[in-house]
């Protein structure tokens, strides 16, 4: 009998997710922080990447100081995470944040697929979409605002789908609130719920409420909203970058046509364009209708975007990490895709043809997408191949002197002996022992930022370096240094 007709669907399927929980929740053992992730959870402690060792933790104030001059962030996820930090500060338990709103997408895409579908099976289905989806489990894990960002464009979508049912004040001021929340997770996120704003703004004036009503609806509405921006813009951005200027690592359409051609985004490029047809068209299919608020947000937020990008004030790519709500959006759309094709299998299913177009969708999906459980090695991207962590295993830092280390990894080795596994080795070594680089200025800017000048004559006073081989190969190539067998950037002198 099929698993569709039998009382068994539901245990199944939360067997499912137990085993995918359980398979990606190894990421949530990953020890190692990198250079953003590390000053993430220094600035939560009210101070930054280039505080000195054994610093005093500070209040919230200092952590909103600190975020002004060493994020691009509004801030609010590090004011989360040093109210979490109360709790622990082991890297299992700071990963855990990240991680629940990585469980809110989750349930957010089975609501939003049972919204659209009333079946309860296809939305449990759905809900593994997240899971699968390599872009949204890799930033599930990372300690920083990426995964609170998704969350929140899915709360976006969720609220038009709420507020297409009706208007109050209730409704209204709650959302407010919430989105107020999520504002303050990425400077992207803004944007989102900007063009989900100019929907709620058509939804009230095109509602039955008289005039009076709709201003006093609007008023409410927006009140928190303006506040949250008010806070953000002159406790953030004028901070930052108040001339919203081009950032050298981001990928903006101004500097970098090419951009377009990559193929992530000639997908996307595309799908947008079918999106607009189906927008157009959307009078003449009632299945169309139910979907036009998801569609009006993901087409016009990627227009937003591009043309912000081509005027070098924010990148657009979906190959980016950088545009992770866009590519929330994406996969938003590719739920309710999905939902409806498996919605009309369940309903037909000995009729292949839908059954092909799901496997067709799928692999769509997934053909331009990376390892499935991204995280679950040390080296799961180029800052993990440093090994770091593996590296304190195998050296005896007890027979160097002085080990100097380059700003990369600063935070992190802070980190380790601070609060970290090596809090009870530091006797003696940790911070005696160590020089670390800082910067010479504001980290934010339109050019690379600068650190102290590392100098022939600085590494060669020091018995242990810490920097990457290609760091050391072009800034000293005459040191008489050499790598540490097992590590992959611990280099002593010989």
């Amino acid at each position: 009998m099929p698993l569709l007709n039998t009382k068994y669907y539901i245990p199944f399927f939360v067997g499912v997710y137990i085993v995918f929980f359980l398979a990606i929740s190894k990421n949530l053992f990953t020890p190692y922080l990198w250079y953003d992730e590390a000053g993430q959870f220094w600035i939560a402690k009210g101070l930054n990447h280039d505080s000195e060792p054994f610093t005093a933790e500070k209040g919230v104030l200092d952590v909103i100081e600190n975020n002004k001059y060493y994020n691009l962030d509004p801030g609010g996820f590090g004011i989360l995470l040093h109210y979490w930090t109360f709790i622990s500060n082991h890297h299992v338990w700071l990963r855990m944040l990240p991680f629940l709103f990585f469980i809110g997408v989750v349930v957010s895409f089975i609501y939003l697929s049972f919204l659209w579908t009333k079946n309860s099976k296809v939305a449990i289905l759905m809900g593994l979409v997240a899971i699968l989806s390599p872009k949204l489990l890799y930033m599930g894990f990372e300690l920083r605002a990426y995964s609170m960002e998704c969350l929140g464009t899915a709360m976006g979508i969720i609220a038009l789908e709420k507020l297409n049912t009706g208007i109050t004040y209730r409704k209204l001021l709650m959302w407010s609130c919430v989105f107020a929340f999520f504002m303050t997770s990425r400077y992207s996120e803004i944007l989102i719920l900007y063009i989900v704003s100019l929907y709620i703004l058509y939804l009230i004036t095109k509602s039955k409420l008289t005039l009076a009503q709709k201003g006093l609806s609007i008023l409410l509405y927006s009140l928190p909203l303006l506040l949250t921006l008010a806070y953000v813009y002159f406790f953030a951005l004028i901070f930052q970058n108040n001339d919203l200027l081009e950032l050298y690592y981001l990928p903006y359409l101004s500097n970098d046509i090419s951009i377009l051609i990559e193929p992530q985004n000639i997908l996307a490029l595309l799908f947008i364009i079918l999106l607009i047809v189906l927008f157009y068209q959307r009078h003449k299919y009632p299945l169309l209708e139910k979907y036009q608020s998801l569609v009006f947000v993901t087409v016009f937020s990627n227009v937003l975007f591009i043309i912000l990008s081509v005027l070098g004030k924010h990148p657009w790519s979906l190959s980016s990490f950088r545009c992770i709500s866009l590519i929330m959006l994406f996969t938003i759309c590719f739920v309710a895709f999905c939902g409806e094709i498996i919605l009309k299998v369940f309903e037909k299913s000995t009729d292949i043809i839908y059954s092909l177009c799901y496997v067709i969708a799928v692999f769509t999906f997934y053909v331009t997408s990376d390892n499935l459980f991204i995280r679950n090695r040390l080296a799961y991207n180029a800052f993990y191949s440093k090994y770091i962590y593996d590296n304190f295993t195998i050296v005896n830092l007890e027979k160097y002197s002085r080990i100097f280390v380059e700003y990369g990894e600063g935070p992190f080795i802070r980190y380790l002996y601070e609060y970290g596994k090596l809090s009870t080795r530091k006797k003696g070594i940790y911070p005696d022992k160590f020089t670390f680089q800082k910067g010479l200025g504001h980290t934010i800017s339109k050019n690379k930022p600068k650190y102290k000048d590392v100098t022939l004559n600085t590494l060669l006073g020091f018995d242990l370096i810490i920097m990457p081989s290609e760091s050391i190969r072009s800034r000293c190539p005459e040191c008489r240094y050499k790598l540490v067998n097992g590590t992959k950037n611990f280099f002593e002198k010989y």
